[in-house]
């Protein structure tokens, strides 16, 4: 069975298999079970797993201010977290999200103009994405990570630094952008229930998730 989004709530498996979501879609009614299986699909493939926490510690010897240190931290947090793997996946979720906005099976766009799409739909989400509108994200970041793993034009990565983006010195906090990137989901999904069943984001969505099904 080809599944539109799985997803656990409260320990509880929620399934939403193709011909679920293809009968959703048909009535109104249905606004917030199809809102929820559109944010898991992106969440729970995009974002999830850097939300995950385990208590264990262990003992670190690490370089700090120039001094060898022995310091305590979560295992997970130390060794099984990357800001590139954190920034691959989010560029993955831009990608996908903005194609629900256009209503395409997939971008059509230019990549660059891709991202300022959601970038600038950040902006009316008072989401701190709009920071990167007027970057070449796309370019230095996406394409940077996607095909070589490293990224362009000065860009850093890094999970420790207080700012989302500092344009100046053009570090890029991954852990921040994570939170943005769920915040603009969660956005989107309020968007959704309060808009009307027959506006544009509403026909956009539902023209996305009609080109899902037949894929």
């Amino acid at each position: 069975m080809a599944l539109f989004g799985r997803y656990y709530d409260n320990k509880t498996l929620i399934e939403t298999s193709m011909d679920d979501i293809e009968n959703l879609i048909k009535d109104e009614a249905n606004k917030v079970e199809i809102v929820n299986a559109i944010f898991h699909r992106s969440y729970d493939r995009y974002l999830k797993i850097f939300y995950f926490q385990c208590d264990k510690t262990s003992s670190y010897t690490k370089k700090i201010d120039n001094k060898v240190q022995v310091v305590v931290r979560k295992e997970f947090d130390e060794e099984f977290k990357s800001g590139f793997s954190i920034m691959t996946n989010c560029s993955l979720l831009i990608e996908t999200i903005a194609t629900f906005f256009e209503g395409q099976n997939e971008t059509k766009k230019p990549g660059k103009e891709t991202f300022k799409l959601i970038f600038k739909k950040a902006a009316t989400y008072k989401n701190g994405l709009s920071c990167f509108e007027n970057e070449d994200f796309y370019k230095n970041v996406r394409c940077g990570l996607l095909h070589q793993g490293e990224t362009y034009g000065k860009f850093i990565i890094r999970r420790d630094t207080s700012k989302l983006f500092d344009p100046t010195t053009k570090v890029l906090n991954a852990k921040l952008f994570c939170d943005a990137s769920k915040s603009f989901l969660e956005s989107y999904k309020s968007e959704l229930i309060n808009s009307k069943w027959d506006s544009d984001i509403w026909d956009k969505c539902r023209i996305k998730i009609r080109h899902i099904i037949q894929n």
